[in-house]
């Protein structure tokens, strides 16, 4: 067990302890279990099949958060058995917002929001290359949409798969599709889109007109 949640269960009260045991689904497990630990250490017992069934629900959880609700597919992602409560796990925008932003602000936007996840896990190195990917992606759809003058509803689909690859490749190999986290909410990547979305359209009906 990760030290690091030990830790954190010895600076707990023995009702915020109670507390994740009790109400352990709303929990990760490393942080249910190191509960246990702590109040066994301060002297409380727990019984056999007290443990067991603690253990088991811990299994549980963690084999439902390996099973999407739903199969990814190119137009939909749903990662909402993987979002928990728990201050402890960490703060990633969902699969799903990933997905819809790249569709509607860029792959690039959609990678760099799922960079920002990527740096908050022990393969944080491998954030760059997944912002890199987004940036090399945009640039290559960009390039082929002004050479083969494509329509606009190509550039929709693009998006849909660089999105789908994000999802599917990126956040599979460097944070895992078993991991929990807190769902981080998506008001600042909207609003600086919007900001973004709204001075291209400016600027396009005020010189692309002309």
């Amino acid at each position: 067990m990760d030290e690091n949640f030990k830790f954190r269960a010895t600076m707990k009260s023995d009702e915020e302890l109670h507390e994740y045991v009790d109400n352990r689904e709303k929990y990760l497990p490393e942080s249910v279990e190191s509960a246990v630990e702590e109040l066994q250490n301060r002297g409380v017992v727990f019984s056999d099949e007290e443990l067991k069934v603690i253990a088991e629900d811990m299994q549980a959880r963690r084999e439902l958060a390996g099973t999407p609700p739903t199969s990814p597919s190119l137009f939909a992602f749903s990662d909402i058995n993987n979002q928990i409560d728990d201050p402890d796990a960490p703060e990633f925008y969902s699969k799903r917002a990933i997905y819809v932003f790249s569709i509607l602000f860029s792959v690039l936007f959609g990678s760099i929001m799922l960079a920002i996840n990527v740096a908050k896990t022990p393969k944080s190195s491998r954030a760059a290359l997944v912002a890199l990917f987004g940036l090399g992606y945009t640039a290559l759809t960009i390039v082929i949409a002004e050479l083969l003058n494509l329509p606009a509803g190509a550039g929709i689909v693009i998006s849909i798969l660089g999105g789908y690859i994000l999802n599917a490749f990126f956040w599979n190999k460097f944070i895992g599709n078993d991991t929990l986290y807190r769902l981080k909410p998506i008001w600042v990547p909207l609003t600086i889109g919007l900001v973004i979305a709204g001075g291209l359209l400016f600027i396009i009906f005020k010189y692309g007109t002309k």
